[in-house]
Order: C-alpha cells, then structure tokens, then sequence
C-alpha cells in the first residue's frame, strides 16, 4: 500500500502528544514561542483568529484570555482532546480536528493565523501557504514560523536520507521566504529565536541570512499582497 502521509502524519502526533503537553507552557512563557503572540497582537488587533497546529491549545488559549476569538485546530486527536478538555465557557474559542488543507471556512474568514512549526509537517508546503493566503482576510496577518537550521525536531526528517517515507518537510528560513513570495504573500516582519548562548550583541552584527542560519525558529509576519 502507498504511503498515506495524513494518516502517518497524525499517528507521529498522536504519539508524542504527552511529550508536546509536558512542554507547551514552557514554550510559551520561557521558551521559543515566548514573543509570538506579543507581535501578532501588535499587528492583529481584533479576530477572529485560526491557531493551525494548535497541538494542545496553550497558545490558543493564552490568545482568547487576551479577548480574541479564536479557532484552534489539529490533526492530531489526541492534541485535540486535551485542548477541549480545559476550555472555558468565558473564552471565545474552540478546538476541532482537521487537516489544515481541508477546513470548513470560507474564503477571508480570519484576520490572524497562526501556524508554528506547521508547513514542514505538511505533504505541500506551498499548497499549505496558498490555503492560508485564502483564508486570510486581505488585510489579515500570518505569523508563520518555521524551525531553523539549528533546531532538534528537524531529526524527524532525517530518516529520507536512507530513502525512507517521513512525514516531515524540513526546509531552511531563506527557502520559506521564497515560498512566500510565490505565493503572493508578503513579509511584515521577520526575526529569529536562538538557543542559550547566541546573544543580541552576536545577532546584531551580522546579516540576515547568517543570523538565520544560528537561528532555532525564524518568525515570519506575512500579509496579502493586494492586487
């Protein structure tokens, strides 16, 4: 039987789910993830907003408490049941299982996605970009996030070097830049997350594309062009 990547893709999820869950907090208020919502607030002031790869909804929970109405959404059921089982009623958000690929929104339904460490673990990344580019109202903003060259989770590829399926479309910050640009996506913004040790003073003297290089996560802001 052919390699089923949707299926494979959850079953990877679904198994490092309670890993993911032991994390998540860490990742959003000390870790990698701590200044992701503080920019796309900065650029998003109202919703609703799609959390895409929402894996157990910590950010997408943090981003109601901040007043936003959110959808949070993954492919993973496991993720899904442990986000739905700490809503609350006073929050503006829910969570569904679904492939991002195939949603049931319109065209222009969100004014903010999120997707973090989401378009590598897609069979299209470009397909992916262009789905988020149609549900993205035309002045909406994509805070995209894709893992850097120095980023442990990019052993999940690995195994395609002895000719093995993997559910894991690793790629380089520049190589999603260019993505972007064919996709009629634009960039607000960008800036890279680093392990212990790389400092500002360090990111500061050098270009963007070696600081891309040391970088653990690359943020891209992206908006609509308009046509």
């Amino acid at each position: 039987m052919s390699f089923q990547w949707h299926k494979e893709c959850a079953k990877k999820w679904d198994s490092m789910s309670s890993n993911w869950q032991a994390n998540s907090q860490e990742m959003w208020e000390t870790g990698s993830r701590k200044t992701i919502l503080t920019a796309l607030t900065g650029l998003v002031t109202k919703g609703p907003i799609l959390d895409a790869g929402c894996g157990d909804g910590y950010g997408s929970r943090k981003l109601a408490e901040m007043g936003y109405p959110v959808v949070g959404v993954d492919l993973s059921e496991e993720m899904i049941l442990s986000a739905q089982g700490k809503l609350s009623p006073q929050l503006d958000l829910s969570f569904i299982q679904g492939d991002i690929l195939n949603l049931p929104y319109p065209k222009e339904s969100f004014q903010g996605i999120m997707a973090v460490n989401i378009i590598e673990w897609t069979q299209s990344p470009q397909q992916t970009l262009e789905t988020f580019r149609t549900l993205l109202k035309p002045d909406g903003v994509l805070a995209l996030g894709v893992l850097g060259p120095t980023a442990a989770p990019r052993q999940h590829s690995y195994a395609r070097l002895h000719g093995q399926d993997v559910v894991c479309n690793t790629m380089m910050p520049w190589e999603c830049e260019r993505l972007l640009d064919e996709t009629s996506l634009t960039i607000l913004h960008q800036e890279g997350v680093y392990k212990r040790g790389v400092t500002e003073e360090m990111t500061n003297t050098l270009s963007r594309e070696l600081c891309q290089s040391l970088s653990f996560l690359w943020m891209f802001y992206i908006s609509p062009i308009q046509k």
